[in-house]
C-alpha cells in the first residue's frame, strides 16, 4: 500500500468507502504529482467529488496528514476548483519575525487596514478599526502580548482620527509614553487613584451617550472620523487587576460598590460603544470570567491569546473549540498566538512587531512612535 493511500485511509474525510458489485472499494483523493526536488517537497491532488479544501486544512486533518508523511506541519492551496496543493514543511511556517507596517500620515482610520498578524500560509491579518469588533489580548509574561499591543497602538496612534484612551494600571502601555499629547488627558493610570479610573469610564460613557443622541437621522453608528471627532480605541489594561483593586476601594455610604460602578461602565462600553465610534481593547494575563463572560465574549468579537500559564483561559476566551489547541499552546513561542474573529474560525499566527534596533527594544521603538505621533498631533490640532 502506498504512503499517500495511508494517509487517506487514516484521516477522517478524506477517504469514502463504497459498495460496489466486488465488495468494498475506499476512494480517495487521486495523488497527481509529487514534486520533491525543492527545500519543501509539493504534492498535487484531485479531490473527490464534493471534497473541500477544508477537509484537507482543518487542524486535526492537517496534523494528522503532517505526521503520517514524516513532516511537521503543511500548507493547503486551491487550485481551481478540482485540485489542492500541499506543500510539506519541515518547522513552523510561524518560526520568522513580522514587521509592523507603519501608515503614512495624514491617512483617515476609515482607510486604513491594521495589521494583527501573518497566518500559517503566510498571509497577514489585517482589520479595519471602523467595521471591527471589540478586540480582547490575553497572554501570559514574555508570551509577546505586550509587543503585540505596542504594535497595533502605534499603528493607530499615527492616525490624525483616532485617540488613545483608557485604563492602565501600571502606566506603561498608556501614561508615560503619551503625555503631551492630546490623548493623554483621556488616560487614567497608576494604582493610588481607583476613583480616577472609575471617572475616566465616566467620562467616556458619557461621550459615548453623546454621540448616540447625536447620531444622523437613518444612521445608527458612525463609519466616518476626523480629528475633530475622532474613533476611540478605549484600552482596559490589565482590567481584571483593576476590579480587585477596585474590591476594597472604599464608596460613600449609599453608593455602589466600586468594583460593581467599573463593571456596570464596562458593560455599557462593551454593549454599546460600537454604534459610537468606540472600540474595546481589552488586555489581561488571564480571560477572566468577571472580564470575559459569556455576554462580553460576543461582544469582543477579535480574540487574541498569547501563550498561557492556564491553558483552561483559552476556552474561556475562545470557546469548547479551543480544546484541541491545549496542549500545543502550552508551547507556544513568544510572538505565536490564536486569533479567532468574525467568520474566522481559530487558528495559529504571528503577531506583528515594530522590530527595534535589538530584541528587547520594541517598548523603546513604541514610545518613539508615540512621541513622534504628538509632534504630528500638535500639527494638526494647529
Amino acid at each position: 500500500m502506498n504512503p499517500w493511500r495511508r494517509v487517506c485511509e487514516r484521516v477522517p474525510g478524506l477517504s469514502h468507502t463504497v459498495q460496489v458489485a466486488s465488495g468494498t472499494t475506499i476512494v480517495i483523493p487521486t495523488l497527481a504529482r509529487a514534486d520533491l526536488s525543492g527545500p519543501d517537497p509539493v504534492l498535487v491532488v484531485r479531490k473527490i467529488h464534493g471534497q473541500l479544501i477544508e477537509d484537507f486544512r482543518a487542524d486535526e486533518a492537517s496534523r494528522r496528514i503532517a505526521a503520517a508523511l514524516g513532516y511537521d506541519r503543511i500548507r493547503v492551496y486551491p487550485r481551481g476548483s478540482e485540485w489542492v496543493r500541499i506543500e510539506l514543511l519541515i518547522g513552523d511556517p510561524l518560526d520568522g519575525e513580522v514587521p509592523a507596517p507603519l501608515a503614512g500620515r495624514g491617512l483617515s482610520v476609515s482607510d486604513v487596514e491594521i495589521t494583527i498578524a501573518r497566518d500559517e500560509l503566510g498571509n497577514p491579518l489585517r482589520q479595519s478599526w471602523v467595521e471591527g469588533p471589540h478586540v480582547c489580548i490575553q497572554g501570559a509574561t514574555r508570551s509577546g502580548k505586550s509587543v503585540w499591543c505596542y504594535s497595533a497602538l502605534a499603528q493607530l496612534a499615527r492616525l490624525d482620527d483616532v485617540l488613545i484612551a483608557g485604563s492602565d494600571l501600571s502606566g506603561l502601555l498608556l501614561g508615560r509614553p503619551y503625555v503631551g499629547t492630546r490623548h493623554h488627558e483621556w488616560q487614567a493610570t497608576g494604582s493610588a487613584d481607583v476613583e480616577a479610573h472609575r471617572d475616566l469610564l465616566v467620562r467616556l460613557v458619557a461621550e459615548m451617550d453623546t454621540r448616540i443622541r447625536n447620531l444622523p437621522p437613518r444612521r445608527d453608528k458612525f463609519t466616518r472620523f476626523h480629528a475633530g471627532f475622532p474613533l476611540i480605541v478605549v484600552v482596559l489594561e490589565e482590567f481584571a487587576g483593576l476590579l480587585r483593586l477596585a474590591s476594597t476601594a472604599p464608596v460613600e455610604k449609599g453608593q455602589p460598590k466600586m468594583r460593581e460602578q467599573l463593571l456596570a461602565l464596562y458593560g455599557r462600553l462593551v454593549s454599546e460603544g460600537h454604534k459610537a465610534g468606540l472600540r474595546l481593547m481589552v488586555v489581561t494575563q488571564r480571560a477572566d470570567a468577571t472580564v470575559v463572560g459569556g455576554f462580553e465574549r460576543g461582544q469582543l468579537g477579535l480574540r487574541i491569546s498569547f501563550r498561557l500559564d492556564d491553558p483552561e483561559a483559552l476556552v474561556m476566551l475562545h470557546g469548547q473549540s479551543a480544546r484541541d489547541h491545549l496542549e500545543e499552546h502550552q508551547l507556544a513561542p513568544p510572538g505565536v498566538a490564536l486569533v479567532q474573529a468574525p467568520a474566522r474560525p481559530l487558528g495559529r499566527v504571528r503577531g506583528p512587531r515594530l522590530m527595534g534596533p535589538s530584541e528587547d527594544a520594541d517598548y523603546a521603538r513604541y514610545w518613539d512612535e508615540i512621541a513622534d505621533g504628538a509632534a504630528r498631533l500638535h500639527e494638526v490640532a494647529a
